[in-house]
């Protein structure tokens, strides 16, 4: 009689430990089983209903996630690796940074160098956007945006994805993902790129008519590249546009520093000066352009004018 009260009582202490275990635990424990054999869908399918039951499971949630990594569902890792950052950020770390950082460089890999530069290419030899340069586009765009969730850091991805928005003439978005990717940049190895988004800032802002910012960006060009041509071009045609004359003859004098043989930029120049009162001036620029291209007819012209001016 003893014997068999003490086997009740063991079987109910065994019926309790089951109990406390529940049966969401025990269906973890099978998910990692099958996972140990390979069996992805099985174990999908245990963890889906463990985390239908205890939604904040980060271990299931982890177990999830590194699935989607081995099938490169990179989209729904990102889902899962989120939410144990919500309820637990430190729970497996070190792993869920690896993780994401693979998939990253996949994303980023596989968008910038698969399709953004396939679509690249496709544009350089059509008039117009094509259906087939624009699926690639937004195709680049899906990878990117997300390679971009898994490091929000990264220059050339935020400037990508600017990029893409600026071809899909969605200005508004443009804006914002070159700025974001301007206040990444590592300097001075990004300087040539940064150089570029302002480019693309000032001529969305000039066509915007948003002149004061336009300004400001074609500014930050020169902060960078003291001598960029087409910045200082820009620049002094800005300054001639408002009849600020003194500052306009500053930049055309160092576009004749860097291409003293530039006819159109002595030409420009010339002009500047007699619009300034400095006709003789004027009279060296236009001379030094008819000694550079003799047959120059309407650099004759305005030489010819000034001559007269100056009764020569």
């Amino acid at each position: 009689m003893r014997k068999i009260a003490i086997t009740f009582s063991l079987l109910i202490f065994y019926l309790l430990i089951l109990q406390s275990c529940g049966p969401a635990n025990m269906l973890l424990t099978e998910a990692k089983i099958s996972m140990a054999r390979d069996d992805l869908q099985s174990a999908q399918k245990g963890l889906a209903i463990v985390l239908e039951q205890q939604p904040n499971n980060v271990e299931a949630l982890y177990l999830e996630g590194y699935i989607y990594s081995t099938l490169e569902n990179w989209s729904k890792m990102y889902d899962s690796f989120s939410k144990i950052k919500r309820f637990d950020p430190l729970y497996e770390k070190d792993n869920i940074t690896n993780l994401s950082l693979k998939a990253f460089g996949m994303l980023r890999n596989t968008g910038i160098n698969d399709k953004f530069n396939k679509a690249v290419y496709l544009l350089n030899n059509e008039n117009d956007l094509s259906m087939e340069s624009e699926n690639l586009l937004k195709s680049a765009l899906s990878d990117l945006e997300l390679a971009d969730k898994f490091k929000s850091d990264d220059f050339l991805t935020k400037d990508i994805i600017a990029t893409i928005y600026l071809q899909l003439s969605n200005k508004e978005k443009a804006i914002e993902m070159f700025n974001q990717a301007i206040s990444f940049a590592k300097r001075p190895e990004d300087n040539k790129n940064v150089v570029s988004a302002y480019f693309n800032l000032y001529n969305i802002y000039l066509e915007n008519g948003e002149n004061s910012k336009a300004f400001t960006m074609i500014s930050n060009v020169l902060e960078l590249d003291s001598m960029n041509r087409e910045a200082l071009l820009q620049l002094a045609k800005h300054y001639e546009g408002i009849n600020d004359y003194d500052n306009a003859l500053i930049m055309y004098n160092k576009l004749v520093e860097i291409e003293p043989t530039n006819t159109d930029t002595l030409f420009n120049q010339g002009v500047l000066f007699s619009k300034n009162k400095s006709t003789e001036k004027a009279i060296q620029n236009f001379k030094k352009i008819i000694e550079i291209n003799p047959n120059d007819e309407e650099t004759i012209y305005f030489l010819t004018v000034f001559y007269n001016e100056k009764g020569m």
